[in-house]
């Protein structure tokens, strides 16, 4: 593992209208971001999502993963939940989602590794939309796979609430992972389900258009999010983290003998989208 410029990050939560107790976490690190959305109600989901993004902040509070650091940790901390319902038979039963965005150096260049389990989601956010980079493990994604129900269908289905892997179990959950190239004006937004649930893709791709465009942060943009999902109804927990790459990723120092050289713009790089 080797050291990067720390991640540009922003997260916001809240508990909603509905439920007593905010059983999302979040953690953002100087190469990893991570939302875990905990379940179980009274067993205990508010302290398997924090057992699960304890893990990462223990393993990589200073440090850039590779992937096989990543999958090691998702184990990690499905074994930590696992034990703690073991001590305490009052928390049998909970478990969480985990979602993530970690920057990796593979063959000596830096890109983004996305991980998921269940059915919090990550999305990357450019100009030309909003684009879910994970794969939702729940009942209602492979009902609509198979052609059973559709989208819009699928948002009211009675077992849209029902997730097919989770941390928590044994064996352990197959970790899903996808890696992208990075490019300067990447923005990825990882979340629970208590956002997707309350916006739309169209709506939540509106509020990040309309921040942005009139220089709001990620930090606002995060808390607009959270916002706009409460007020729409609010009837789950709100997680919301945005990430970008550190700008120094793609800058060239000025060479000695060269005064007049400028550090290189984002378009001149040759790190893009693939």
């Amino acid at each position: 593992m080797t050291a990067h410029p720390a991640l540009r990050a922003a997260g916001a939560t809240d508990v909603g209208r509905v439920r007593e107790v905010n059983e999302d976490s979040f953690v953002m690190l100087p190469a990893v971001a991570v939302v875990a959305d905990g379940m179980g109600g009274h067993a205990s989901g508010d302290v398997a999502s924090a057992l699960a993004v304890g893990t990462f902040q223990s393993r990589f509070a200073n440090l850039t993963p590779g992937r096989d650091d990543i999958l090691d940790a998702v184990y990690a901390a499905n074994s930590a939940i696992t034990s703690e319902a073991d001590r305490n038979p009052e928390k049998q039963g909970m478990g969480t989602t985990l979602t993530g965005v970690a920057l990796v150096e593979q063959d000596g260049t830096p890109q983004w590794l996305v991980f998921n389990v269940g059915d919090s989601r990550v999305y990357r956010i450019s100009s030309a939309g909003v684009a879910q980079m994970t794969i939702d493990h729940s009942e209602v994604a492979g009902m609509v796979e198979a052609g059973m129900i559709t989208p819009d269908e699928a948002r009211v289905h009675p077992l849209r609430n029902v997730i097919t892997r989770s941390l928590g179990t044994w064996p352990a959950p197959e970790t899903d992972t996808w890696t992208l190239a990075v490019a300067p004006d990447d923005i990825f937004l990882l979340c629970s389900d208590g956002l997707t649930g309350e916006l739309e893709d169209h709506e939540i791709l509106e509020i990040a258009a309309t921040t942005l465009s009139v220089g709001g942060s990620i930090d606002n943009l995060a808390q607009r999010l959270v916002d706009a999902a409460v007020a729409s109804g609010g009837r789950d927990n709100v997680t919301v983290v945005l990430v970008t790459p550190p700008p120094s990723l793609f800058s060239t120092p000025a060479r000695p003998d060269d005064s007049s050289s400028e550090s290189a713009r984002p378009e001149d790089t040759s790190a893009r989208h693939e």
